[in-house]
């Protein structure tokens, strides 16, 4: 906190409740810091942006009338005592603005103050000579789906004690949309105006995302539809996407997952997600977890008896499977994204690494997107192209792996009761989403093709591209054959008996189940995990142990193959198949990923 920083407000307040204790207060572009001006053996305090998520101008019903008080909600991380785990605690700080007898002359001190706060807490870019126009941006407005009956029941009571208290200190709007019966998200997204809406928020486990995103695609104008922001926060048993996006952005994963979540929603950019375009004999639907097969989809799918308890249904009924265990025979085909040999003796050498991986891309004219490079996480993963002679300009999806947050040490600050204050201002939060993307140009000017092969200047690779079309149609599976037909010559085929196959996208499928570590929201790929028969019962125990911390990958009964598209054919009909949680008809099923489609809100 040494490091000097440009000071952009500076003042003189009292601190509330403290009738007698006046502190020099700065802001700075990262922080608020305050100190008894008094007092030299007080510390200075600090207030990370970071970590602030709202902040409020107040006029005292009870205490001094002329007096405006600013108060600022922020959620450090703080250290708890069971265990040394980090978690994030909600603390007040409050100021009393008094520079005058004139409250209004108090108030228009404390609304400017606000703006600067609110905008750097936004990660805007606040500079001295704009701080008297600075002003936060315009308010937007979240439609947020709850299913009462997700898990044990208890979504609606998750959001009105203690999401929706978050999100009137950090003033954003929402209609609350509790949804009757199953689909019933599906039709809310297929009919709504989705520009009267900023984004959709879902207070459930992941089946009403896999609602969500469905309602979404099966939309005549999916192609922008995809893009609506997708926010979610944890109310069912199975919660796979809240832990990812938590994961991911550096917020701890094991306590207070309805707060981590909700702070994360508040503070959110706008990042792409990768989609499985998914084939069975009937339908055609889209995934954004996990298309499951054997002994983990018959725990996810038998244990709904059990869902009363939550998450540890899932443990119960494995050991219960594990007990009477099942074994399948399968063909699975798979194209991968480095060569595979499946004769060889062990996981190095079957997947070997080289200069010439493959990769997916999809392009589309830009004529058909509305502000799609407005909602680009900061890393980018997606490109503006422009083609040499022509007028038009095409937006390219390539997968990018998302790094986590480094962690930021916090100090400890005040705390006190703010009850008994009345509002002082309306402005509503909004999200800065204008991130910069990339720019380039096509090689040597030529229309890019579907199956082309581009070459980089690090590393040399197989790009496959696919140009989405304007006309409306349903996405088209450009790596996927009809599943009559057989597979691609360029595919690798297994044919064995397993305990179980998952087509993975996200690290976490649920509480306690690191399954795929290194997966992340946009990376592109699908990452292919196989369990064959042969392993000890007492093995499977002990492997399945492992999937808390994710090293189940290193056990050799565990076979992981990151690739591009997929097909398993079952032998049989009896068995289960599961997708983000749904169960699917028992037979032949396919899939392919879809690079960075989607949006959701998370921070990175």
């Amino acid at each position: 906190m040494a490091r000097k920083c440009e000071v952009l407000l500076r003042g003189e307040f009292l601190l509330f409740p403290f009738k007698k204790s006046v502190y020099d207060v700065e802001v700075t572009q990262k922080w608020i810091s305050y100190e008894n001006a008094r007092n030299d053996y007080d510390e200075k305090h600090y207030i990370l942006f970071g970590d602030v998520t709202g902040c409020r101008c107040r006029k005292s019903r009870t205490y001094d009338v002329s007096s405006c008080f600013l108060t600022v909600y922020h959620y450090p991380i703080c250290i708890k005592s069971n265990g040394g785990k980090r978690s994030r605690e909600k603390q007040t700080v409050t100021f009393d603005i008094h520079s005058s007898e004139n409250f209004e002359e108090n108030l228009r001190i404390c609304q400017r103050w606000r703006n600067v706060i609110m905008s750097l807490s936004l990660s805007a870019k606040v500079h001295k000579e704009d701080i008297e126009s600075c002003e936060v941006p315009l308010p937007r407005k979240l439609l947020v789906l709850i299913n009462p009956f997700s898990g044990p029941g208890k979504a609606l009571q998750i959001f009105q004690n203690g999401v929706s208290h978050m999100l009137e200190e950090a003033d954003i709007s929402f209609k609350l949309i509790v949804t009757e019966h199953a689909g019933h998200a599906t039709e809310v997204m297929r009919s709504l105006d989705l520009s009267a809406w900023y984004g959709v928020v879902i207070v459930s486990g992941d089946g009403l995302i896999y609602e969500v995103i469905n309602g979404l695609m099966s939309r005549s104008d999916w192609e922008t539809a995809i893009n609506f922001p997708i926010g979610c926060i944890p109310g069912g048993s199975g919660n796979a996407l809240c832990l990812n996006i938590n994961y991911l952005a550096g917020e701890p994963v094991d306590l207070n997952p309805i707060l981590h979540s909700t702070f994360v929603l508040i503070k959110h950019r706008v990042i792409p997600m990768d989609l499985v375009l998914v084939q069975t004999q009937k339908t055609q639907l889209f995934s954004f977890l996990s298309i499951t097969w054997g002994l983990i989809a018959d725990i996810d799918f038998e244990s709904e008896r059990m869902r009363v308890l939550g998450a540890s249904r899932f443990t119960l009924y494995f050991i219960k499977r594990v007990l009477s265990l099942r074994k399948y025979r399968a063909k699975i085909s798979f194209l991968p994204v480095t060569p595979y040999d499946p004769d060889a003796k062990n996981q190095k050498e079957r997947v070997r690494k080289f200069s010439k991986p493959r990769r997916f891309t999809m392009i589309r004219n830009s004529t058909t997107q509305n502000n799609l490079s407005s909602s680009v996480c900061e890393n980018g993963v997606q490109g503006m192209y422009r083609r040499n002679g022509t007028a038009h300009s095409i937006q390219r999806f390539r997968s990018k792996s998302m790094p986590a947050v480094k962690d930021i040490d916090h100090d400890s600050q005040l705390t006190e009761d703010i009850s008994g204050f009345e509002e002082h201002d309306n402005v509503m939060f909004s999200v800065d989403d204008t991130d910069e993307c990339f720019s380039s140009s096509l090689p040597n000017g030529n229309p890019v093709k579907e199956d082309n092969t581009s070459t980089g200047s690090d590393n040399t690779f197989e790009e496959m591209v696919h140009t989405l079309s304007n006309d409306g149609q349903p996405i088209k599976a450009s790596l996927l054959s009809p599943l009559e037909e057989e597979v691609p010559s360029n595919w690798v085929t297994i044919e064995d008996e397993f305990i179980t196959a998952c087509a993975l996208y996200q690290p976490y499928l649920g509480p306690d189940n690191l399954a795929s570590p290194e997966s992340r929201l946009n990376d592109g790929q699908i990452h292919l995990l196989m369990i064959r028969s042969g392993i000890p019962k007492s093995a499977l125990v002990n492997l399945f142990l492992t999937f808390e911390t994710g090293d189940h990958v290193n056990s050799p009964y565990v076979e992981m193959v990151k690739v591009l598209a997929f097909r398993l054919e079952p032998s049989g009909t009896e068995g289960n198949i599961m997708v983000d949680g749904e169960h699917v008809d028992y037979g032949p099923i396919q899939g392919q990923v879809l690079p960075g489609i989607a949006r959701i809100m998370g921070v990175q």
